[in-house]
């Protein structure tokens, strides 16, 4: 299970405009170098990979810069460990800070910060449960079974996420099961496409929406790969 999509701030750029007039009699001192305003510009995403039953086991922060010809970039946040994702550049941090200096920089760098603490603020939390013919039943003990599998998803609005995730996110959980090794399904308010022998199965919830979600499979072998969660702002026009 497991992009979420990025949960961080985006950089904002605010220009400002202005007019000056006037005429320069007296040569005066420059105040500072006067730089090109050509800087790094990133994208980033949070992912969490989730146990069966919604529990955070790994989660990481995947920035994607492009670098606009700098030698170098520095990067603020807190991490419990770096990942080279691009090169083999080594990172050097300190208080919070990230720098990569690059011999040669390419166009664009990737690296990852795994980190845990984003997992709180999510916009939702999720819980997972399992039934076997109406019997509850652990996660652990279905692989195999003949019948059919309940699967129900819990999403409950997180009162601790910022302000804009609870009012722009929305909520995407999805499954696929291969319609050759099942015997039905039903997935009520899902919409459920075929994709040549898979069904794809998908649900939204809208922003700051409670959503119990279920999921029934039959089966003469249970499997299941998994479910797929995406909290990402609602763009829709």
């Amino acid at each position: 299970m497991k992009r979420f999509p990025g949960t961080g701030p985006r950089v904002l750029a605010l220009a400002l405009a202005g007019a000056l007039t006037a005429s320069l009699i007296l040569p005066a001192a420059a105040s500072g170098a006067i730089g090109d305003g050509v800087s790094p510009t990133y994208d980033e995403a949070y992912y969490a990979t989730l146990d069966y039953y919604g529990n955070l086991t790994e989660g990481s922060v995947v920035k994607s810069y492009t670098l606009n010809g700098a030698a170098s970039l520095r990067d603020r946040g807190s991490y419990d460990q770096v990942v080279n994702l691009t090169d083999g550049t080594v990172p050097v941090t300190r208080d919070g800070v990230t720098e990569f200096r690059f011999d040669q920089a390419p166009a664009h760098f990737y690296f990852e910060g795994k980190t845990a603490e984003p997992f709180d603020n999510l916009p939702w939390t999720l819980s997972i449960s399992y039934a076997l013919n109406g019997v509850a039943v652990r996660a652990e003990e279905l692989a195999g079974k003949t019948g059919v599998v309940e699967i129900t998803v819990d999403a409950i609005p997180n009162e601790n996420a910022g302000e804009y995730a609870r009012y722009n996110y929305t909520l995407e959980a999805m499954a696929v099961f291969n319609q050759d090794d099942i015997l039905s399904l039903e997935a009520p308010g899902a919409q459920v496409q075929l994709i040549g022998n898979l069904r794809a199965v998908l649900f939204i919830a809208l922003p700051g929406e409670e959503q119990h979600f279920v999921i029934r499979v039959g089966a003469e072998d249970f499997s299941f790969g998994g479910m797929t969660f995406l909290m990402v702002p609602a763009t829709l026009s």
